[in-house]
């Protein structure tokens, strides 16, 4: 598996990125729902796709560098759509180490983050509330001065001004919708590629004239709304909903009913995150402390990150346990889980894949753990992957460029050593990732040193 602390731009030969590449011999999962395809080839001129098809199909150039990938499946490169790169994942039950919490060390540990999640196959990332230090780290990153995603940042998350109410430095307060307005336009001139706007019951419901006038306001500057819901579940998403929103994240519209539900799908309002993976990562699977934390991220976070995270994963584990001796049961809410993504596909709701990355145990770079937890939660292993990949970059509005493994895409691209069709949990044994034609590898796993 490929470590996140030593990932290095690494090609075949030389130093340079290669200006034609053919990919060779691998199984093809393109990320349309096609059927794979064995042998395939894959040529890479500059940063996007040449061609692709079956061996019999493509012929290769003289001139072209060869990636083996005989015996290998060769995937989109993926997308998680709701992640928080400034948060490692202590979430509510644990803090960092105040040595940690200081703006410089924060960055670095949003670049950690970054690294991590590169080195994990996913390529583009789309960070749903952040502060504006993520503007000036995705600007590092798109320089090539440090190895991340692609980075589609909200910025700070709009919340209805109220007294007294729960404060956070990713939030930025408005009042009346000429407010709204201008704290859109404020998000904009910083930087943000969309806006992303809470509804919780930490504050009072906004009017619909003011959530109107956000989503107007963003449609104008060419921006989606998307917005975090929670109680009261129903009010929010009908809220949401009547003022013509791009998403919603989180499950409160699984929760819904099938009304709401065609009412989204009726508006082409987006899913964001249904966060079943999330929850199979957090609350369904083990949360032994010794197993929360892969490798990867043990060599890339600071010793004392990671004993927060394991201290965390352990406050989690007992909760967890004292949840189920007051009655909670996670199999109801496996089968809730279930019964929602259900009628949410037959309603015709767009689904992308998030993991939230950055709360609680959804450690970066371990976005393979919450794949397999959407197929334990009512998505087959190729739905799970078209939300990874084709789905997650409708929503970006990045579908003509990313998603799929087709010819004038962007050449984002994984490389993993057995069959994510069999187990989304292959995922994680990672060959190679590639971005917009480079090629990531880690030395330590390179062919010649294996």
């Amino acid at each position: 598996m490929i470590c996140g602390s030593n990932i290095i731009t690494s090609f075949l030969h030389g130093a340079e990125t290669p200006h034609a590449t053919a990919i060779v011999g691998g199984t093809l999962i393109d990320g349309t729902g096609r059927a794979p395809i064995s042998g395939a080839v894959i040529l890479i001129e500059g940063d996007r796709i040449s061609a692709v098809g079956s061996h019999d199909a493509v012929r290769i150039p003289k001139d072209m560098q060869i990636i083996d990938a005989r015996g290998k499946f060769i995937l989109p490169g993926l997308i998680d759509c709701h992640c928080h790169l400034e948060a490692v994942g202590v979430g509510d039950s644990g803090e960092l180490p105040e040595a940690w919490a200081t703006p410089d060390k924060l960055r670095e540990l949003t670049l950690d983050d970054a690294r991590l999640d590169l080195a994990a196959g996913v390529t583009t990332v789309r960070d749903l509330g952040s502060t504006p230090m993520l503007f000036k780290v995705r600007e590092e990153i798109d320089s090539g001065k440090f190895p991340g995603p692609r980075i589609v940042a909200a910025g700070q998350q709009l919340v209805k001004k109220s007294p007294d109410a729960y404060m956070d430095e990713s939030f930025l307060e408005y009042d009346g919708a000429d407010d709204a307005r201008q704290q859109v336009r404020h998000l904009v001139a910083l930087g943000a590629d969309l806006i992303k706007l809470r509804l919780t019951s930490q504050r009072p419901l906004p009017s619909l004239e003011e959530v109107r006038a956000i989503v107007a306001e963003a449609h104008h500057l060419g921006r989606r709304v998307t917005v975090h819901t929670d109680v009261p579940a129903n009010a929010a998403v009908q809220l949401a909903i009547d003022a013509g929103v791009d998403g919603i994240e989180h499950n409160a519209p699984l929760r819904a009913g099938e009304a709401l539900l065609r009412q989204m799908a009726a508006k082409h309002i987006f899913l964001g995150t249904a966060g079943a993976g999330g929850f199979y990562v957090q609350r369904y699977s083990s949360v032994d402390p010794a197993a929360m934390v892969d490798s990867p991220a043990r060599r890339a976070l600071p010793p004392s990150v990671v004993f927060a995270l394991e201290k965390a994963a352990t406050a989690l584990q007992q909760q967890t346990g004292e949840m189920k001796t007051q009655g909670w049961n996670p199999e109801e809410v496996q089968a809730r889980f279930i019964r929602g993504m259900q009628q949410a596909r037959q309603a015709g709701v767009l689904i992308g894949f998030g993991t939230d990355c950055g709360s609680a145990l959804m450690i970066h770079g371990q976005q393979y753990k919450a794949l397999y937890g959407e197929t334990q939660m009512g998505s087959s292993p190729m739905e799970t992957i078209l939300m990874a990949t084709r789905d997650a970059a409708r929503i970006l509005g990045r579908e003509n460029d990313l998603g799929t493994v087709e010819r004038g895409k962007v050449a984002d691209l994984i490389i993993v050593d057995a069959n994510p069709l069999d187990d989304l949990r292959n995922v994680g044994k990672l060959h190679a990732v590639m971005k917009g034609g480079k090629l990531y590898r880690d030395e330590k796993t390179s062919p010649s040193q294996r």
